[in-house]
């Protein structure tokens, strides 16, 4: 297996892993039998669990970014685009339970911050296509500053969704977040705008 291939089966399955234990039961040696790699292997590439659980992460994030791209090259319906890349964050997260999310705050507070500064750098990505919409004809309102939308949408899934939030109110991750979404959608976008969304989910749910 050439190193490209090692590091990326390291990284997905080891993200499957985390996702399903949390950081804290984590460890190398469990790891490597379950992907039947040698502990030597692993090290080679990630000196430490916490250099390992770091890399995990941003290989999360890439995946984000990548998919983002690829929605962005190939859709050309603002509207889909916002909820195409909603789905698949939400998507990510509905794949990890919320206290293991806690773990790894509270665990690795400097990885954590990577969430944060992750979503910051979506601003915007977020204003783009908020932007596009309004010039398209897809928004509810053609004044709205969709520069301001876009910065206060991004800072309350960065600031509100934490762990905690949801740990306290017994909310379900996944679900709730894609709740916001829809409820953010309906007060961005017009008739329009709902119209090609609804389309997007007749034709993706059948």
């Amino acid at each position: 297996m050439k190193k490209e291939q090692q590091i990326n089966q390291i990284l997905s399955e080891g993200f499957a892993s985390v996702s399903k234990s949390g950081v804290r039961a984590f460890t190398v040696d469990a790891f490597s039998k379950h992907i039947s790699m040698s502990k030597k292997t692993i090290y080679k590439f990630f000196p430490t669990k916490e250099n390992l659980i770091n890399s995990i992460v941003s290989f999360v994030y890439q995946q984000l970014n990548d998919f983002h791209n690829k929605v962005m090259k190939e859709e050309n319906n603002p509207c889909v685009q916002f909820i195409k890349i909603m789905e698949y964050h939400c998507e990510f997260v509905g794949k990890t339970n919320v206290n293991r999310l806690a773990e790894l705050k509270t665990l690795y507070p400097r990885i954590w911050k990577r969430t944060q500064s992750f979503w910051l750098d979506q601003e915007d990505n977020f204003y783009t296509i908020l932007q596009s919409a309004q010039e398209k004809g897809y928004a509810s309102n053609k004044n709205v500053d969709m520069k301001a939308a876009s910065v206060i949408y991004i800072n309350v899934i960065n600031n509100t969704f934490q762990p905690e939030f949801f740990i306290k109110n017994n909310l379900p991750l996944k679900e709730t977040i894609h709740g916001f979404v829809n409820v953010v959608a309906k007060g961005l976008f017009n008739d329009k705008g709902m119209g090609a969304i609804k389309k997007y989910y007749e034709h993706n749910r059948k």
